[in-house]
């Protein structure tokens, strides 16, 4: 790389030997800061470039997580739970299976009553015939009222469907039992007034308003299509609040 220097005389040199040197001199400096910038750069590029050979787990992925720490906390790697079946979710195998089938409509019959709730159909069986009744309810007008009122008017709409036989109706054979155990006996309509029926059309659905002033609390509206003893009953809940 560098030159012969030609030398005039002990201690001196040529203008042009001094630049022959000082051209030697750059390049050499040059080199060996070039030298040591490529090995900075290889030093750091190892640490954070994954591992090209095929059985090597050094490699590091982004964020400086080592390749094997990676696939270990990866989702296709975690390990598997016992709640991470199919059955996640399910109740523990040592509970009682449930011997109550839902979504099954409740059956009434003279010798079975039956109780529900408001909303609820009943599949009601009689000596003459069957009918699936509903009753919701019920409708007041004072809610949002304060203080709370003792008692309130309140309506009830029932409705009989599907029937087959004779299905008798009779207002008599509906009452209201408040939570006290005190009977009452609702006016009875049509559902957009007037007398109701004798019976139930066959194949046809009839709806009927009961209507009646109500202390406030929890009963039952019950129906007795014979008399005596309540056939199908369905709790409600008068509130003003």
């Amino acid at each position: 790389m560098c030159s012969r220097i030609r030398v005039d005389r002990p201690g001196n040199t040529t203008t042009e030997d001094r630049r022959t040197v000082a051209a030697a001199l750059s390049g050499a400096a040059t080199a060996v800061v070039l030298a040591l910038a490529l090995s900075a750069c290889g030093g750091a590029g190892d640490g954070h470039r994954p591992s090209s050979s095929a059985g090597a787990g050094t490699g590091v992925h982004a964020g400086g997580v080592p390749a094997a720490d990676a696939a270990d906390r990866s989702p296709a790697h975690a390990p598997a739970t016992a709640g991470s079946s199919a059955k996640y979710g399910g109740l523990p195998s040592w509970l009682p299976k449930p011997r109550v089938h839902i979504n099954r409509l409740l059956a009434a019959s003279v010798g079975h009553p039956a109780l529900s709730i408001q909303g609820e159909t009943i599949a009601v069986d009689l000596p003459g015939g069957h009918v699936l009744a509903t009753a919701a309810g019920p409708e007041v007008p004072e809610e949002g009222r304060f203080p709370v009122p003792a008692t309130s008017p309140c309506t009830f709409i029932v409705t009989f469907a599907s029937g087959s036989g004779t299905i008798p109706l009779d207002p008599a054979a509906f009452t209201l039992v408040d939570d006290l155990g005190h009977v009452h006996h609702p006016r009875v309509t049509a559902l957009h007034g007037g007398p109701l029926p004798g019976s139930v059309p066959r194949e046809k659905s009839v709806s009927l308003k009961l209507y009646d002033v109500l202390p406030t609390g929890d009963g039952a509206l019950e129906w007795a299509p014979h008399g005596g003893r309540a056939l199908v009953g369905w709790d409600y809940t008068v509130e003003i609040d």
